[in-house]
């Protein structure tokens, strides 16, 4: 019986490990892929921006419709590229549910003379498409204007 405990105690223990470890995995990922795709926004490389969303994502932001499709949604960032504006964004945290990660932050744009214009939190639903993390719901929710500095 003891043997048996002790087998089932470092099962236990090798599933937290794995999952654990793919979890860091899933959100390292998403971490460079924000990161990538900040980047492909400020050199105005949209292709690439726009092939980190996935065919159907839906984009949602505060007060507005909610936008359908790649092509939608890669178009609704355009001007605020070519305005110069930098898009900042922290990860809090990151949810890891198999082929599909929900991930939690803070943003923050900014005019290219440093000036912040806009902030809030986001919640952010990738979905794995034949192996790469793809950005399939995302709500940005303002704080822009709520009495917050």
């Amino acid at each position: 019986m003891k043997k048996l405990m002790l087998l089932l105690f470092a099962a236990v223990l090798i599933n937290f490990s794995v999952k654990a470890q793919n979890y860091s995995e899933v959100r390292s990922v998403i971490e460079r892929n924000s990161r990538i795709m900040q980047k492909a926004m400020e050199d105005g490389d949209f292709d690439k921006f726009g092939s980190f969303f996935a065919d159907d994502v839906i984009f949602k932001m505060s007060g507005q419709e909610a936008l359908n499709g790649r092509d939608a949604v890669t178009a609704a960032h355009k001007p605020m590229a070519e305005q110069n504006m930098k898009l900042v964004i922290h990860t809090d945290e990151v949810l890891d549910f198999g082929d599909y990660a929900n991930e939690l932050g803070t943003y923050e744009i900014h005019t290219k003379e440093g000036q912040k214009v806009d902030h809030g939190r986001y919640s952010t639903l990738w979905k794995n498409v034949n192996g790469d993390w793809k950005i399939y719901r995302d709500f940005v929710s303002t704080s822009a204007g709520a009495g917050q500095p």
